[in-house]
């Protein structure tokens, strides 16, 4: 994966300041935006293969505090034992302990864990035997509002493609819809964290570990589906340094970040790609005007895992890729993640 060369921006007072806009403004917020329900998250992800899940997670966790979003519902598809674990140790830090965690329905594909394995240890969280992510997905999607959905996957589609297989009743849950029917109902839109547009011939990781369940997520997904591909996230990048003092020091996501870096990056400079941040950004704020988009189209998986990009060939529900616009290039998309990390009293500990 690249890393950044560039210099560190020299922004944190305009990132603090932003920081208690984003608050003030969502403690005036309703419960509804133009008549709709509030947002509800639903975040698939490949914990502990690389920092930047962690850091999509807090987002999700910061606009829940704020209550901008509902977030019931965490799913793994990372099979190692500490995934789960992992995430329940920055849910337990945000005290957002009441968001039920869904293991991997099916053990495929890379399955790092030291630094899920560190921050759960750290929380007492021992490896145990999760409850299984579709059933979690079928049980949690049937209980929101039509349309109020916004699932967020950034590792593989293992889990999502089990889902859109599953029948009604699955395994005697009393659901009276199939997968596919539950996300035509109750899901706006997933976001995603796949594939390339710039080079259709780039076989990107989450694509590529598991090609058949991306290939199926993007043929039969019954809603509009919006990707962040490689190209976004390797341009806008987490820094080290502005996470130190913007993290408190016991923050697992902190640890989590310094034990990657240390122990299985080895790396000396701790700047990181925002793969995963990206795609939340956009579930998160759609109607922010953060990106361009590609798109409608249709997107085929190829067989060793391309993403191959039809804008002449529309499919319904459409497929878009993120585009940044000339307005908002990589740097400026990078200082309003920053903004999302920080967390309240952090500055104290620089005596700032």
């Amino acid at each position: 994966m690249m890393k950044s060369s560039r210099s560190v921006p020299g922004f944190m007072v305009c990132i603090l300041c932003s920081i208690a806009c984003l608050n003030e403004a969502a403690a005036r917020e309703d419960t509804t935006v133009n008549n709709k329900p509030t947002p509800v998250i639903i975040f698939d992800t490949d914990m502990g293969n690389d920092i930047d899940d962690a850091l999509a997670q807090v987002m999700a966790h910061r606009a829940s505090a704020a209550g901008r979003i509902q977030f019931p519902l965490v799913t793994s598809s990372n099979a190692s034992p500490w995934a789960v674990p992992g995430i329940q140790a920055i849910l337990k830090y945000y005290k957002q302990d009441s968001v039920e965690v869904g293991g991997c329905a099916a053990t495929i594909g890379l399955a790092h864990g030291a630094f899920t394995q560190k921050i759960a240890e750290e929380m007492h969280l021992p490896a145990s035997e999760a409850r299984d992510a579709v059933k979690l997905l079928r049980k949690v999607l049937h209980e929101q509002k039509d349309g109020s959905v916004r699932v967020v996957v950034t590792g593989f589609s293992t889990n999502l493609a089990i889902l859109l297989d599953t029948e009604a009743n699955h395994e005697g849950d009393a659901i009276p819809l199939s997968g596919k029917d539950l996300v035509r109902q109750k899901v706006e839109f997933l976001s995603m964290m796949a594939g390339d547009s710039e080079r259709p011939e780039f076989t990107e990781f989450n694509v590529k570990e598991n090609i058949p369940a991306a290939r199926k997520v993007l043929a039969e997904w019954p809603t509009p589906v919006y990707i962040s591909g490689y190209e976004i996230g390797s341009r806008v990048f987490s820094r080290g340094d502005l996470l130190q003092k913007t993290l408190l020091p016991d923050n697992p996501v902190w640890v989590a970040y310094k034990t990657f870096f240390q122990d299985v990056l080895k790396d000396k400079k701790w700047d990181r790609p925002s793969w995963d941040q990206t795609a939340m950004l956009w579930a998160l704020e759609p109607d922010k005007g953060h990106f361009d988009l590609k798109g409608p189209g249709t997107i085929e998986v190829g067989e060793k895992g391309e993403t191959l990009f039809s804008e002449n060939r529309p499919s319904s529900p459409a497929r878009y890729f993120l585009r940044f616009k000339d307005s908002l290039p990589s740097e400026k998309i990078e200082e309003i993640l920053q903004s999302w990390y920080a967390e309240p009293g952090a500055e104290l500990k620089t005596g700032g």
